[in-house]
Order: structure tokens, then C-alpha cells, then sequence
């Protein structure tokens, strides 16, 4: 099992991460399954764990199996910590696998995982090991079209970089420092609340603008846009370790 695949399929693309030993080697993105097939026969890989919050069509899954060992990640799979969610069957697999990934980084800690996404989920864990849930926001984009969905004269805009001034000089300016600023400060104040809580926690952000984000944050953040690829991994490493 020195070799291995990730595949974390989104909406609009399936995003890869090839591991050799427990290394992530390489990430590939894809919106082509025959590309990403062709792909996966030239790594040459025995096992491959696959999180889907993109789609029911399993097709693809379908076709990995015929020539594969596949694990597809649900709430029933082995999990590397205890899942107290009270609707376990409702948890996204990339927030699953998002702290499979948090508690293997930082064993036997309190974590807070932030995923920036189309949502910004905040997901915790114990130091006790236990997930207990979090919260789920809207992302930039999203807030960004309610306020042209909701209002009659707001225009449809969109982020072209992070880097917002606090004060903006235009409708648009305005509109961005709201959505950016804005979702900078819940991060910061959501934090400081756990801290609150739990006492000292580990932050870990993830998503395709983490690092970027990272820099906008005062808290002490480990920020790391593979994240979901390596809780994938994670948990196919356990998989087969327990069977």
C-alpha cells in the first residue's frame, strides 16, 4: 500500500491527491473522468478513498471499483476519533475528512477546522478525541450574491483578489470589504470564542484561498489547501490497516 489516491469530488471539479508512502507527492484537478482514469492507470495505485459531496452520480465510483480497491468515505466508515454529531448521517464527508486530517496532525488536542469554501464550515474536535460539530456560514461569493439577490440596486460582482481595503470608496469596494473584512472579523471573533470554551486550540484553515486567508488572520493559524486530501488518506490508511 506504498502508493495511494485521494479523490475529493466537488460540484464542478474532482480534485486528487497522489500519496507514495505517507507523503502527498502530487494534486491534480480534473473535470474530465476519462483525463483523471487515464491518470490514476498511469500511478499505478492499488487502493483509492474517494469523498463525494459533488454529486449522486456514481458513475465514476463505478468505474474505479471494476479495476480499483475503493473506499468510499461515508459517516459509517472507520473514523479515526468518536462522532457525537447529532445527525451523523447529514455531516459532509470533507468535513469528515477534514478533521480526520486535523487529528492526525495534532493528536490528542483541541482543533478547530475552518473550511473556506462555497460555505465556511468550523469544525471541532477534543482533545478527548471527540467531534462534537461546529457551524456552517456563508462563503464570500455567496454573500457577495445575496446582496445583488436581496436588494434591488446592488450589483452582481466578483472577489478578483483578498487584499480589501477596511474602507471602501465605491458601492463595489463597499460590497467587497463587507464580504471580505467581514468574514475575516467571524473567523477572528469565532476563534477567540472557542478559546473561550475549550481553552488553547489548535486553528487549521483549508479551502482554495487558505494560505491566502492566512495572512489576514492575527490568530496563530496552520493553514494547508490539501487538507480534505490528506483526511481522505487518513482514513483509507485505516481502512486498511483494520481489515
Amino acid at each position: 500500500m506504498n502508493k495511494r489516491v485521494a479523490i475529493d469530488i466537488g460540484n464542478t471539479l474532482i480534485k486528487v491527491g497522489y500519496f507514495k508512502d505517507n507523503e502527498l507527492i502530487e494534486v491534480g484537478v480534473y473535470d474530465d473522468d476519462v483525463k483523471l482514469i487515464q491518470a490514476l492507470y498511469g500511478f499505478s495505485c492499488e487502493w483509492i478513498g474517494v469523498a463525494n459531496v459533488g454529486s449522486n452520480d456514481n458513475n465514476l465510483i463505478q468505474q474505479l471499483k471494476k479495476d480499483f480497491k475503493v473506499l468510499e468515505i461515508t459517516s459509517g466508515s472507520h473514523l479515526p476519533f468518536k462522532n457525537v454529531y447529532a445527525t451523523p448521517t447529514t455531516l459532509g464527508v470533507d468535513r469528515i475528512a477534514a478533521i480526520a486530517a486535523a487529528q492526525e496532525i495534532y493528536p490528542n488536542s483541541n482543533c478547530l477546522v475552518i473550511d473556506i469554501g462555497t460555505c465556511v464550515t468550523f469544525d471541532f474536535i477534543t482533545e478527548g478525541n471527540e467531534y462534537l460539530g461546529g457551524a456552517i456560514s456563508p462563503g464570500i461569493d455567496m454573500r457577495l450574491k445575496a446582496m445583488h439577490t436581496f436588494t434591488a440596486k446592488l450589483p452582481m460582482i466578483s472577489v478578483e483578489h483578498l487584499d480589501q481595503e477596511l474602507v471602501g470608496n465605491s458601492t463595489t469596494n463597499c460590497m467587497l470589504s463587507g464580504a471580505i473584512n467581514g468574514l475575516t472579523a467571524e473567523i477572528e471573533g469565532t476563534i477567540l470564542r472557542y478559546e473561550k470554551k475549550f481553552g488553547r486550540i489548535n486553528t487549521l484553515l483549508c479551502g482554495g484561498v487558505a494560505n491566502t486567508f492566512e495572512s489576514k488572520l492575527n490568530s496563530s493559524i496552520f493553514a494547508d489547501r490539501n487538507l480534505v486530501l490528506k483526511g481522505i488518506d487518513s482514513i483509507l490508511r485505516l481502512h486498511v490497516q483494520t481489515n
